[in-house]
């Protein structure tokens, strides 16, 4: 899947799925296209496959 970014410097590109957990985490991207509106990086909630499972309410860590 292609997922539109607007880097930085303004410009505007589709970037496979798979490398945008690096590119957030590297800084190069500003806003990510979802949902047809940008989210700006740092200010909304963005998932990332990176950062590791989430254990929220009635989940339990696995020892």
């Amino acid at each position: 899947m292609l997922i539109r970014v607007r880097y930085k410097d303004g410009r505007i590109d589709l970037v496979p799925s798979e490398t945008l957990d690096e590119m957030i985490l590297m800084s190069d991207i500003e806003r990510i296209e979802r949902n047809n509106s940008w989210v700006v990086l740092g200010e909304e909630p963005v998932r990332s496959t990176l950062r590791g499972r989430y254990y929220g309410l009635g989940q339990q860590r696995k020892k």
